[in-house]
């Protein structure tokens, strides 16, 4: 049963959709009851200066007084402040592109969640405040993509770091070529090194243009082979294409 009280949740901003002429149904990914929905009635109106609508820019971190509600109806939002301020995103064309990217996976990620998942959220929300603070997102996307997957039960298992193919359906190494989705070298390598590297370290990796677009295919299709729903997102077109001078 649902109440109408209000409770403080600690969201991350993933979507928002146009509702009539002057609302927003917001979609967050909160702390205290993981995907959310809430109805911002009249958030778009000219007269209406509560609740910004740039607080419900993608990724964007949030404080929120809203509507208790742990059955994922349509809740609603009462005020909301902003939990950390971006210094470098709003401002940075690579790193806006990056966010909305991000959203769209993180979004597909966690719709097949049906309930808080702290270490799920913590992850995201450093991750986000650490592309905020370093000026050089290099590998960032493909990296928390591929670390995304030990919150969700697909890490890939390298133990057998030799064998010449990694299988993305079974999501392990193979010996024997695969009939069908699988990545080798240098894929495979490039696959390794990024598993096996902090965030910080990012910017060692060296990829040319090519194969880094490559590992982001192999990796977006990882992530169609285990979970059901997900799409490639949208915004990978806008996303290849400022890689391109990058």
């Amino acid at each position: 049963m649902t109440t109408n009280s209000n409770h403080t949740v600690n969201a991350i901003t993933l979507r928002y959709l146009k509702y009539g002429d002057s609302s927003l149904i917001v979609s967050c990914y909160t702390l205290q009851y993981g995907l959310q929905s809430y109805m911002l009635k009249g958030v778009l109106s000219k007269g209406q200066k509560k609740i910004p609508r740039s607080f419900f820019e993608p990724l964007t971190i949030l404080e929120l007084q809203a509507t208790e509600n742990p059955e994922n109806r349509l809740g609603f939002i009462k005020e909301a402040k902003v939990g950390y301020p971006f210094k470098s995103i709003p401002y940075d064309l690579n790193k806006k592109s990056l966010v909305f990217f991000l959203s769209e996976i993180i979004y597909q990620v966690v719709r097949e969640e049906q309930s808080s998942n702290l270490l799920l959220y913590n992850y995201i929300y450093e991750k986000i405040i650490w592309l905020d603070k370093n000026q050089n997102v290099g590998i960032f996307h493909i990296k928390m993509m591929l670390d995304l997957t030990k919150y969700i039960g697909f890490y890939p298992n390298i133990s057998n770091q030799k064998a010449p193919y990694f299988d993305l359906e079974s999501g392990c190494m193979a010996l024997i070529k695969p009939e069908d989705n699988y990545i080798k070298d240098p894929i495979k390598t490039y696959w390794l090194k990024i598993l096996g590297i902090e965030f910080d370290e990012i910017l060692e990796i060296q990829i040319t243009k090519k194969y880094k677009l490559d590992i982001l295919n192999s990796v977006i299709r990882y992530f169609e082979l285990h979970l059901q729903q997900f799409k490639p997102p949208k915004s990978k077109k806008v996303l290849n294409e400022i890689f391109k001078t990058i």
